[in-house]
């Protein structure tokens, strides 16, 4: 592990680098402190231990849970310390950003198509398909009752033939 980390260094000077927890676990200290409340009091009024509370501020991810868990008691505390938790979330997955940026085989414009699309387009498109699915279901139950009409009739017309 040390030849890669020594690799990296060779490449990119990440040496006094913070990590993207780091950055975000002091940006939440400093929040709370700025609201003057305790690690006590933030981490009894979320229910998250003391020590893990300690932990996400320090950026010490050794002494946290899996990172989906980190994730979720970030925004947990973004959202008490009323921040702007999509913007902390993103400097949580810096890391990942890195990593897709020096990746040739990951392109950037994929996911980004997606973003373009007009909210009321969408809204006007699932509006006309289930209008479209309705008139299909509406046609269908026509039918159905159409047939065992018919079906009626031919009996009665055979009954009185017969």
């Amino acid at each position: 592990m040390e030849q890669s980390e020594g690799k990296k260094s060779d490449n990119f000077p990440i040496a006094n680098k913070k990590s993207p927890l780091q950055k975000v676990g002091e940006f939440l200290k400093e929040a709370r402190q700025g609201r003057n409340l305790s690690v006590e009091d933030l981490s009894s009024s979320l229910r998250i231990a003391k020590e893990q509370l300690i932990a996400l501020e320090e950026g010490d991810e050794k002494s946290l849970p899996e990172k989906v868990f980190i994730r979720a008691m970030v925004r947990r505390i973004a959202e008490k310390l009323n921040l702007d938790t999509s913007f902390i979330l993103e400097e949580l997955n810096e890391n990942k950003k890195d990593e897709t940026k020096f990746n040739p085989l990951i392109k950037k414009d994929g996911p980004r198509k997606n973003k373009n699309i007009n909210p009321f387009s969408m809204v006007l498109l699932s509006g006309t398909l289930g209008l479209l699915t309705s008139i299909m279901v509406l046609k269908y139950i026509e039918n159905t009752q159409n047939e065992s009409i018919n079906l009626q009739r031919s009996e009665v017309f055979l009954l009185n033939i017969i």
